[in-house]
């Protein structure tokens, strides 16, 4: 079900395009696979300083990584005259244990932070780690991102909530959210926030409406043909009809 399932996973290839595009053998594909994952790995150490939102890899014939990383800090990340980047391309050559390895970073910008769901999730986080309200936490990322234009927001906060014994579950949800249409733009982000009585989890959902127009659609299986309306009995014509106009 919509409600059940990873929403990002669950619209990947309809109206989400993948993270990761390559193609490799079966011999190479495993270890193309966790190099990925350190990459990965080693950007989400970084969203909080850069406020990085959301990291591409693209890989092409020649074994060369493309990196696109999108942040809602560009010129910091990208330092001065470049030097930060180049900073950075050297400490993920080492940290995957390949100097070799060609690698660029393409940094991007982001449009509009308050509508990335993993910038809000790390918002919500970090208010927590500082012994912020869980309450005011949450709805200070609502109000943010339904005034920068969101169609629906919903948010979850899970652990010793104020530090009772007992864990349970505490959550927001504003607008429309249909987790179950898959034309609906949601974007969705998990995180944890670490306290003194232990981890909290948060989940952030984002909703930015439908997406209508069939262009947009990364669709890569073959249109299905149309079907004739079906004719039954002495009224079926009439029924026709009635439903071509």
């Amino acid at each position: 079900m919509g409600q059940k399932v990873n929403p990002n996973g669950f619209r990947f290839g309809v109206t989400k395009a993948h993270n990761t595009v390559w193609y490799s053998d079966k011999a190479n594909f495993a270890t193309l696979l966790l190099e990925d994952q350190k990459i990965y790995d080693f950007f989400d150490a970084k969203v909080r300083e850069y406020l990085i939102g959301n990291v591409q890899i693209k890989r092409n014939q020649n074994g060369n990584v493309i990196v696109y990383v999108y942040t809602a800090k560009p010129a910091a990340l990208l330092g001065t005259n470049g030097d930060n980047i180049k900073q950075i391309t050297q400490a993920l050559k080492k940290h995957l244990k390949n100097k070799k390895l060609n690698i660029t970073i393409d940094v991007i910008e982001l449009k509009n932070p308050d509508l990335n769901a993993r910038l809000l999730a790390e918002g919500i986080a970090i208010k927590l780690e500082n012994r912020g309200s869980f309450r005011l936490a949450q709805k200070f990322a609502i109000k943010s991102a339904m005034k920068a234009g969101a169609k629906g927001i919903k948010t979850s906060v899970s652990g010793r909530l104020n530090g009772v014994d007992m864990a349970r579950t505490e959550g927001y949800t504003e607008g429309e959210m249909k987790l179950h249409t898959l034309r609906q733009d949601v974007d969705y982000a998990v995180t944890i926030a670490k306290t003194t009585y232990g981890i909290l989890g948060i989940k952030v959902w984002v909703s930015c409406g439908e997406i209508l127009d069939k262009n947009n659609l990364q669709t890569n299986f073959a249109k299905k043909p149309e079907r004739r309306p079906r004719f039954s009995g002495k009224d079926g014509e009439k029924h026709a009809s009635t439903k071509e106009n």
